[in-house]
């Protein structure tokens, strides 16, 4: 398998883990006893999403963006502690829930961005530079 097809079966299931993960927080709010699908839902995009890290491989090999890489796994990893806490039997586990979902969107949107910022600084000063190359 190689590098390009590992980023479009990342990417695609990011998606749909992604969207999992949203259906499964947004059914709260529209329904207010909590279905018992919901979770599984919420498990099963938690999942998707650490597995798709695992296929994304890391754009560049600058520390820094490997660290920005590594923080989308940690980010992951949260959803999953999320899920085990609507599986929780403690009451106050499964209000906790929304907190740790949260705390992991913060962390892959922080990522993300900065990721997105630094890669793309980084191909535009290769294309200045193959552009003043050529001339």
């Amino acid at each position: 398998m190689n590098k390009n097809t590992k980023q479009t079966i990342g990417n695609t299931l990011l998606c749909v883990s992604m969207t999992a993960l949203l259906v499964a927080a947004v059914v709260p709010i529209f329904i207010t006893s909590m279905p018992s699908w919901q979770r599984y839902l919420l498990a099963a995009g938690a999942a998707g999403t650490l597995v798709a890290q695992f296929f994304i491989p890391s754009p560049s090999d600058e520390l820094r963006i490997k660290r920005l890489s590594r923080m989308n796994v940690w980010a992951a990893i949260v959803y999953c502690v999320a899920a085990y806490c609507l599986f929780s039997s403690s009451f106050d586990m499964r209000r906790s829930w929304v907190a740790f979902l949260l705390a992991g969107a913060v962390l892959q949107i922080y990522s993300t961005f900065m990721l997105s910022k630094l890669t793309s600084g980084k191909t535009s000063k290769n294309d200045d530079k193959i552009d003043k190359q050529n001339e």
